[in-house]
């Protein structure tokens, strides 16, 4: 029996050898990869020694910069094509499923091997329809309910304390825009839950660390084919929040049935997900809506975090930002109290949430597409078959001194000049702000697929680093003023989570207690 077993079932190393060579042969021949040909490949060096962003950073400088031409660079374990960016124009004109970011996304980070089709159907539109006309103009009503999270996320993270308190800035921020995100994206049944807070953290924390064992395994030809297994323990966590949030979801169904309560009286994205589900659909089951919601979570609460957290080690590398921040904070708050008013008042802010995301944005790729349904052609006659996958270099264009001024050097309040050197008028304002889509400014995306939670996000920052500026003083043990240096994880710049700040209540400000 042992003989039989180790004559039938031991791997034929000749059998691996024809299939690994028809895999490759499938792969050169195919029309999809052939396209990676036509441009020249940017490599990391023998192994791919450099990280992801210097290689992007030396094909836009030696090639994009030089020929005005594209050039390619592996990326989640995938050829893509980095173009110039003079070709967001047509981003712009683009149909939505044409040139497809969630297409793009699903197959980078493999979530078709737990959610299936929801980043290529339907329900990915109804995702961003859900934020557009539902939470976008909202905004002022959600403003009272994003502080009250703002402020009971800050006290269960802090609870009391007096003098200095140490804490960990990313966890801190993390749990506040995770908090804040839960109740808008799922509603207030769950986002007092400590069960259910940390369950969807480690849930949404398991998407880019189950992809990112995916992609650097060397599975060569069969990582597709491996994605699946390798994905079982995101999909069992998927499972543990599903169990938590279906019954709410189900309960929601029925009383939309039974017609009880007033819907529109319900401001949350539970609700909001099923007045947009079609009446009769066979598709939408409570369990896929359910996997929508959670990953509308993992879309709202995850950069808003990181980008709370770069912002803070910012300001506290010059104090002079803080200081003026914080005048500008008591004075807007004094004038207007909590609210839209107030959030659209802080210009200092606006113009430092922009200069932060520029210098130090959350990746080095941006507006990574997918062509879908057949070829796109762009503008100057360029064209990209069915398949094909392309991104721009965010951070190499967003320092290059041809698009800004002493590029390298932060200037928190750059755009505020800006604004205001251009005459300061609402509009102008507005295409200087944090939130707007400017090829100059790609932190959000660009065209068709720009993020539409930015407005949302905006707002959530300035809300909380208000809140922390009036309340307290705010310190680091940093003294030789350097910036805590991120995480560079396949082209992705994580902040520093490590690092620590202090806070300690503010006694002299007398807005103190109306806070």
């Amino acid at each position: 029996m042992a003989q039989y077993i180790l004559t039938h079932l031991t791997p034929n190393p000749y059998l691996i050898t024809v299939l690994l060579l028809l895999g490759c042969l499938v792969y050169k021949f195919n029309n999809e990869s052939q396209v990676y040909e036509k441009f020249e490949y940017v490599r990391g060096g023998v192994f791919q020694r450099k990280e992801v962003h210097e290689i992007v950073h030396d094909g836009y400088h030696t090639i994009s910069k030089r020929t005005k031409r594209p050039f390619v660079v592996n990326w989640w374990a995938k050829r893509y094509i980095i173009m110039p960016t003079h070709y967001l124009a047509d981003l712009k004109t683009a149909d939505w499923g044409h040139l497809s970011f969630f297409t793009n996304i699903s197959d980078a980070l493999f979530l078709h091997t737990t959610v299936g089709d929801l980043y290529t159907s339907h329900k990915s539109e109804r995702m961003v329809d859900i934020v557009k006309r539902d939470i976008n103009p909202r905004l002022p009503q959600l403003a009272p309910i994003m502080k009250q999270e703002v402020d009971s996320a800050l006290e269960k993270t802090l609870g009391e304390f007096t003098g200095w308190k140490e804490v960990n800035t990313m966890a801190l921020l993390s749990r506040v825009a995770h908090q804040t995100a839960t109740r808008v994206l799922i509603g207030e049944e769950l986002c007092n839950n400590e069960s259910f807070i940390k369950l969807t953290t480690s849930f949404l924390e398991s998407i880019f660390v189950t992809a990112l064992i995916i992609v650097k395994l060397p599975l060569g030809p069969f990582r597709g084919f491996l994605a699946s297994p390798l994905s079982l323990v995101h999909k069992w966590k998927l499972y543990r929040c599903k169990k938590i949030l279906l019954p709410i979801v189900k309960r929601r169904i029925a009383e939309r049935k039974g017609h009880k309560g007033n819907p529109a009286d319900v401001l949350d994205g539970i609700e909001w997900t099923l007045a947009r589900v079609p009446e009769g659909s066979l598709v939408d089951t409570p369990e896929t809506i359910t996997t929508e919601l959670l990953h509308a979570l993992w879309a709202g609460s995850s950069a808003p975090g990181g980008m709370m957290t770069e912002v803070i080690y910012q300001m506290l590398l010059g104090e002079e930002y803080q200081e003026t921040m914080r005048t500008e904070a008591i004075e807007a708050f004094q004038k207007f109290g909590w609210g839209e008013k107030m959030i659209n008042v802080l210009h200092c802010q606006d113009s430092f949430i922009r200069e932060v995301n520029r210098l130090y944005p959350t990746g080095a790729i941006t507006c990574s597409r997918t062509v879908v349904n057949r070829p796109f052609k762009f503008s100057d006659g360029l064209v990209l078959p069915v398949g094909a996958r392309l991104g721009f270099p965010i951070k190499a264009s967003q320092s290059d001194a041809d698009n800004f001024k002493d590029p390298d050097k932060f200037d928190g309040f750059r755009f505020l000049q800006q604004g205001t050197a251009e005459g300061g008028t609402v509009e102008n304002k507005r295409v200087w702000s944090a939130a707007s889509m400017d090829i100059n400014n790609l932190a959000w995306g660009y065209g068709n697929h720009i993020c539409p939670g930015r407005f949302f996000a905006v707002r959530e920052i300035k809300m909380v680093l208000t809140k922390l500026l009036l309340k307290y003083d705010i310190k680091w043990q940093n003294k030789n003023r350097v910036r805590p240096p991120p995480i560079h994880v396949e082209g992705q710049f994580i902040p520093n989570m490590k690092q620590t700040i202090f806070l300690k209540r503010r006694e002299s400000v007398a807005v103190i207690d109306m806070i």
